[in-house]
């Protein structure tokens, strides 16, 4: 229970269902333990978010405890992250968390504890059947989760319940203000947790002598035409336009490809950023079995992507190849890309690297 309106609501839903129910909250970083200079604690780890699901789960009568996985947090989340954006790529720290934490360490805790399944506040949806279980999206497509879900075992997900995958905000907030719980009208936190300011800045807070090995570096077109100079290539994401400081007239450019071995940065027009496909690993096949040949799905590339028509198929080394129908903006290496075979998440991986032609 991250202190939310979402997670308050899936507790009551589960004992109305008839569940026995805990909430548990994580304690999974404080300032002291990720960056030099604390500015006071945020987001979903947040003192008081652990207050509001107590204050919940008395108003509702079920147990609450906090679990403390700083380790496991910073381990799986906060230095996979760092350590991304200093090789030139742009991490998914929520899928991490997700998997690793969420999941990966809190469901043996779990057992240990004697509970049978764990349950979240996400917008998604768990089907069971005889060949096992099926991650799909959420009925509300505004809100729906699963794109975030797909680094999540099979195994895992058989020991999970998702009960707001057939509700829509709408509905939880109605459902919330109805039993008065003090996290109904909460508006809803949309910042990397454990960033206290820019995650440039973060950075070079925590790892000035790297960051002054990296050095500056210049900012070329595609065409090889001297535009800049940049003073970190990890300040910088496929797609970006702000901060690039071009005034030539020919603009606007965009940030096409960061070069971390030449510590350059590529920019160019807006048509530049189209690719045709891309090429995935850490590859996790969720509802399905990998193809054996080329197969159509529907992609996703980011989280608020409503997916488009593609075709994947395996290739070397566990990776993935997939071609889009049509060529797609600002694919970004290290981000997710999740593939769907009708509803269900059929699987996912991170980004590669962009196909160009």
């Amino acid at each position: 229970m991250s202190g939310g309106v979402d997670s308050s609501v899936a507790a009551v839903l589960l004992q109305q269902q008839g569940f026995e129910v805990i909430g548990i909250t994580l304690q999974l970083w404080d300032y002291d333990t990720v960056a030099r200079n604390p500015r006071g604690e945020q987001g979903c780890c947040d003192i008081s978010q652990q207050i509001d699901a107590r204050h919940v789960c008395a108003q509702i009568g079920v147990p609450h405890y906090v679990l403390d996985l700083r380790k496991d947090f910073r381990d799986g989340v906060v230095h996979p992250y760092e350590r991304a954006y200093l090789d030139g790529i742009t991490p998914n720290p929520c899928v991490w968390c997700n998997s690793k934490v969420k999941w990966g360490a809190v469901l043996p805790r779990a057992a240990q504890m004697g509970f049978d399944y764990i349950a979240t506040g996400h917008y998604a949806n768990i089907v069971r059947g005889r060949n096992g279980v099926r991650l799909e999206k959420g009925d509300d497509p505004a809100k729906d989760q699963s794109y975030a879900l797909w680094e999540i075992s099979k195994q895992a997900l058989e020991k999970t319940v998702l009960p707001l995958g057939h509700k829509t905000k709408t509905e939880i907030r109605r459902i919330a203000a109805d039993l008065e719980l003090k996290t109904a009208h909460k508006s809803e936190s949309q910042e990397v947790c454990f960033i206290p300011d820019t995650y440039d800045q973060y950075l070079r807070e925590l790892y000035p002598d790297e960051i002054e090995r990296i050095g500056a570096g210049d900012i070329v077109t595609t065409a090889g035409e001297h535009k800049g100079m940049h003073s970190g290539f990890f300040s910088y994401t496929i797609g970006q336009r702000k901060g690039l400081n071009i005034s030539d007239g020919k603009g606007p450019y965009y940030v096409t490809e960061i070069q971390r071995d030449s510590n350059r940065v590529i920019v160019g027009a807006d048509q530049e950023l189209f690719r045709p496909g891309l090429i995935a690993h850490s590859l996790n096949w969720v509802s399905f079995d990998e193809p054996k040949k080329p197969e159509r799905c529907t992609v996703k590339i980011r989280y608020n992507d409503r997916g488009v028509p593609a075709t994947a198929f395996p290739i070397e080394n566990g990776r993935l190849e997939i071609r889009f129908r049509s060529p797609q903006r600002a694919v970004t290496p290290g981000q997710s890309v999740v593939w769907y075979k009708g509803r269900a998440v059929w699987g996912g991986g991170m980004i590669a690297r962009a196909i160009v032609r």
